[in-house]
């Protein structure tokens, strides 16, 4: 399994932050570990994956006011062979692609990120 930490500091002005891990990384979504560090109250954060080409990107993880350390398991629906959703089953997301962590309202100048667990 491999481990990709995605962790930073924010800007001085707006309180935002943008990583992008610099290497592809295939597999399948385990889990995210947010660290929250010293962000202020409040913070959002993405996590994402940067697609190859002119693949879509694909949102992993959305989190709101994300004020505590957490552990996260993300998981989508699958779909029939005809292509219409399953909503009972769900399965680890697909990551092909580089990771991408972004904050906002994290407040000028603080630390914190997460780590994103992928089996390859």
């Amino acid at each position: 399994m491999r481990q990709v930490k995605l962790y930073g500091t924010t800007d001085g002005t707006a309180g935002t932050l943008t990583i992008t891990y610099g290497h592809k990384v295939v597999g399948l979504l385990q889990a995210v570990e947010w660290i929250d560090g010293d962000f202020a109250d409040g913070v959002d954060a993405v996590i994402s994956v940067d697609r190859d080409d002119d693949a879509a990107d694909v949102t992993l993880l959305t989190l709101t006011n994300a004020n505590d350390d957490a552990w996260y398991y993300p998981r989508v629906t699958t779909d029939s062979s005809d292509g219409t959703e399953i909503t009972t089953k769900f399965v680890s997301p697909v990551v092909s692609g580089k990771l991408k962590l972004a904050v906002t309202s994290g407040g000028s100048v603080k630390t914190g990120g997460c780590i994103v667990y992928v089996e390859e």
